[in-house]
């Protein structure tokens, strides 16, 4: 791993490491509650979100960084897009929250844009803390 690389890996888990108390770094995860069996089995699968297409982004497990962004989507563009997926779909997309425990996979995490990390690795079960809706 180049230094370059380094010097951002260590820059960025030492800011997650002030925002977070006990030094827990913690990450939100919106998924539909039918899909919450399959991840207590298997845990939290990078993948493209369906409205990017192949080419459109990274292969990853999208996580807000505090619940109030978490909030903050819900309320306008992510919810937006739930809307549409429901009246596309015409049933209810029934979404919860994840509360996921990221502490150790620092260097696993990209900070995609201010409010929201890519994890590019599975992320176990054993990792999510809670279980909440919005």
């Amino acid at each position: 791993m180049s230094i370059e690389i380094r010097k951002h890996i260590d820059a960025l888990k030492s800011e997650l490491l002030k925002e977070n108390n006990n030094n827990k770094i913690f990450g939100y995860h919106v998924t539909r509650r039918e899909n919450l069996k399959s991840i207590k089995k298997i845990g939290l699968e990078p993948r493209v979100p369906q409205d990017y297409g192949e080419n459109g982004d990274t292969k990853g497990v999208y996580l807000f960084k505090t619940i109030d962004d978490t909030k903050n989507a819900l309320y306008n563009w992510l919810g937006e897009r739930i809307d549409e997926w429901e009246e596309d779909n015409n049933e209810e997309y029934d979404e919860i929250v994840l509360k996921v425990d990221l502490t150790g996979l620092e260097e696993n995490l990209i900070d995609s844009v201010e409010f929201e990390w890519t994890c590019l690795i599975n992320i176990k079960p054993s990792r999510i803390v809670s279980v909440f809706e919005m």
